[in-house]
């Protein structure tokens, strides 16, 4: 199961890519991640979105809240940024942007994957699954749309 979408941006990559990357900003745009925090590596320093590092993602619907861990698991500056919901261990959900110059800027895209299903998705079934592909493109829209009028003003 897997859905992705792609919006215009009349801004440079340069400056698309510095709003992919700021995970802790997410919250800005989701229609259900509120913000987050890097996890701290092992020198004791919070992670900044290379390879490996892990974020907590902040996630409401609802009355319903819970965390998020991602792995970053793909870092091409300027082109592509993924991680992983649960980190490489549990490998449940890959996100990644995409960007692509073009004339007026640049063409971004946001793909979404169900690798594995959580825990929850096994206990609560189909019903489960469907929702959270439902909520996944329903996000994917508006993060999109909200970093598309963040780069553009």
């Amino acid at each position: 199961m897997s859905h992705s979408e792609s919006i215009e941006i009349n801004a440079s990559p340069e400056t698309v890519w510095s709003l992919v990357t700021a995970m802790e900003r997410y919250g800005e745009w989701s229609s259900e991640n509120t913000g987050g925090y890097w996890r701290k590596k092992e020198d004791g320093l919070p992670g900044t979105g290379e390879v490996g590092d892990e974020f907590v993602g902040i996630n409401r619907r609802g009355d319903d809240e819970w965390k998020a861990l991602v792995e970053i698991i793909v870092r091409e500056e300027n082109q592509s940024f993924a991680f992983v919901t649960g980190g490489t261990a549990m490998n449940l959900i890959h996100w990644r942007y995409d960007l692509e110059p073009n004339d007026s800027g640049t063409i971004l895209t946001e793909s979404w994957a169900l690798m594995n299903l959580s825990p929850l998705m096994i206990e609560h079934g189909d019903e489960e699954i469907q929702f959270r592909a439902a909520n996944a493109r329903e996000s994917i829209t508006a993060t999109l749309k909200g970093m598309k009028v963040a780069a553009e003003s």
